[in-house]
């Protein structure tokens, strides 16, 4: 019987149903086991931290695991494709979704859901002869082409991760709702790509978006560079240096802020100016160690003035459409002038503030490059910007760039100043708008509302300061408008100083002055030593920066510079800047000597 029966179809079938059982239990959630992989590290919490890619040390971690590892060979099969990792981010997405809104009766966004998962498997598929069918259409040609990964990114990790993300983004929108659990999944899916952005990269992003994004993008930007700094740090990409004298000096900035809010007297609003400052002043520290030879200055130093071209351009149209706030414009006692053009910022004495920082720096860049198609480019944005400084209207910042002009020929050269001054202010007398003649001949006019306002607001602020000069009263206008008005010429209101020497005084005390005196001097110290040790273009970018703040610190006995966070944080990178110039030059000069 036996010997009958082994030669049957019968028995030859139910042994090769036997046999695909058994090979089918091995790949099964309950009964197989996952294969094991080779292992790069000891564990999986030192490759989370080691030197890894953080989705590859996700998919080393997880590798071990039954379940996972068979989830990851039926769902590589489901959405194997040209948006091959697009798909693992949006399977688990949209089924978690999808359940989610079924569940909550929500049956309409719970279908759009499951039309979406299955119209991206339709479309993006591999497998069969769908591949065959899509492989020559337009949309598949597309995508091929434009999405991609860097040699050496490991790939099967990135899904994995995203797969992850797509995961932790459901659980966000079953608690939070599905808008919020979308954007939760986005911001996690694009953390490698953040991950790979070198800190130069990001930085030169920040230097370019200065003038034209709001206050909460640099602060963003600025939060971001320090996370990828550090992360490249840890992962041997960047590195490091050890802390000197400067980040000594410029650590004192944060502890007086700290101290100034804790005893402010407005504590709310002081934290969240103190907040502002400290998020868009971290990058400074990071900004030292990742400008470290003339290439990487440079490029930070042309981003900059990418940004400020633009910044001009729109100003310019402001100016030639008159689509301007005319706020800031005293038409009684100015007839000729119109409007005071402001472009990307709020005010135009802001706006002349910013150029004030800008203009030294784009013309040493224009007299550095050697290229003739790029030294008449960044004459042409400087000549921009000028034209913008003139349109602002703004009569500090008319002085502060006469002053800034006189120490920068004066250390060029003596005989350029002499020649231009002797020809340059009788011809540009008789070619000034009649405007601007009128702006200048009225610094010091009383009869002018902004001069005497802020000759008045002078008075209660010293008048307070004479009972607060020890302590100040804290960071910001709830703090300063705690106390002002008690000494305030009456109908005089004032958010703030208008005078960055004496908002020192009443943020931080009589400290706050002297740290911010000792800080300027220190700067005009080293550049002023690295300018005279220089030679050739290096010369140039050191003279730049040697009497950049000059113009800025007159403009500041008139006005409160700090106010506008943008203007705040550029001050603080050109500072940053300067004195990493001196340090890269001077090596360089050594080098080559």
């Amino acid at each position: 019987m036996g010997d009958l029966l082994s030669g049957s179809i019968f028995l030859g079938f139910c042994k090769k149903v036997y046999q695909q059982i058994v090979a089918t239990a091995k790949k099964s959630l309950l009964f197989g086991r996952a294969e094991k992989a080779a292992k790069e590290s000891p564990s999986g919490a030192a490759l989370l931290f080691g030197k890894l890619h953080p989705a590859l040390a996700l998919e080393h971690a997880l590798g071990n695991s039954c379940i996972f590892s068979w989830l990851y060979h039926y769902w590589g099969d489901l959405t194997a494709g040209p948006l091959y990792d697009l798909l693992f981010l949006l399977t688990p997405f949209c089924l978690g979704m999808f359940g989610i809104m079924a569940a909550a009766g929500r049956w309409a966004v719970a279908g759009a859901l499951l039309c979406l998962l299955g119209l991206c498997v339709l479309l993006l598929t591999g497998k069969g002869s769908l591949k065959e069918f899509l492989s020559g259409s337009l949309l598949t040609c597309f995508l091929t082409r434009w999405v991609h990964f860097p040699a050496g990114t490991p790939r099967r990790s990135i899904s994995v991760y995203l797969g992850c993300c797509g995961i932790l983004g459901a659980a966000i929108g079953w608690k939070f709702g599905l808008i919020l659990g979308a954007v939760a999944t986005v911001v996690l899916g694009a953390l490698p790509i953040l991950f790979s952005v070198p800190p130069m990269g990001l930085f030169c992003l920040l230097m370019a978006a200065l003038p034209l994004a709001g206050t909460t993008v640099c602060w963003v930007l600025s939060a971001a560079l320090a996370v990828i700094y550090l992360l490249s740090r840890a992962f041997g990409r960047e590195q490091g240096r050890p802390l000197d004298k400067v980040d000594l000096m410029l650590l004192i900035f944060p502890v007086f802020c700290i101290v100034s809010t804790l005893f402010s007297f407005d504590r709310m609003d002081s934290a969240k100016v103190t907040v502002m400052w400290l998020g868009l002043f971290l990058c400074v520290f990071f900004v030292r160690r990742i400008v470290t030879d003339r290439k990487r200055l440079i490029s930070a130093l042309v981003a900059l003035t990418v940004g400020g071209a633009v910044s001009g351009l729109y100003g310019l149209y402001q100016y030639l459409s008159g689509s301007v706030n005319t706020t800031w414009t005293d038409t009684a006692l100015f007839e000729d002038l119109q409007l005071r053009v402001y472009s990307t910022f709020a005010n135009p004495n802001v706006f002349g503030e910013f150029l004030l920082l800008l203009i030294p720096l784009v013309t040493a860049l224009a007299m550095y490059f050697k290229n003739k198609k790029l030294r008449f480019l960044m004459i042409g944005v400087d000549l921009l910007l000028l034209i913008n400084l003139a349109l602002t209207y703004s009569r500090g910042c008319y002085v502060g760039i006469a002053v800034t002009a006189v120490f920068f020929l004066w250390h060029y050269s003596k005989k350029w100043m002499v020649a231009i001054l002797a020809l340059g202010i009788p011809l540009g007398i008789l070619l000034m708008p009649q405007s601007i003649v009128d702006r200048l001949l009225s610094i010091g006019n009383m009869s002018d509302s902004s001069t005497s306002f802020r000759m008045m607001i002078y008075i209660g602020t010293i008048l307070m300061l004479a009972d607060y000069w020890a302590g100040g009263v804290g960071i910001g206008e709830g703090a300063y408008n705690s106390l002002y008005p008690l000494y305030a010429i009456p109908g005089v209101p004032a958010p703030h100083s208008h005078s960055l020497f004496f908002q020192s005084v009443v943020s931080f005390g009589v400290a706050g002055l002297a740290y911010l005196a000792g800080l300027l001097g220190f700067y005009q110290k080293k550049t002023g030593a690295a300018r005279k040790a220089a030679v050739g273009p290096d010369r140039i970018l050191l003279i730049a920066f040697n009497t950049v703040m000059w113009g800025m610190m007159v403009q500041s006995i008139f006005d409160y510079t700090w106010y506008n966070y943008r203007v705040f944080q550029l001050f603080w990178i050109v500072i940053v800047l300067g004195l990493s110039a001196t340090e890269i030059l001077t090596k360089q000069e050594e080098t080559h000597g």
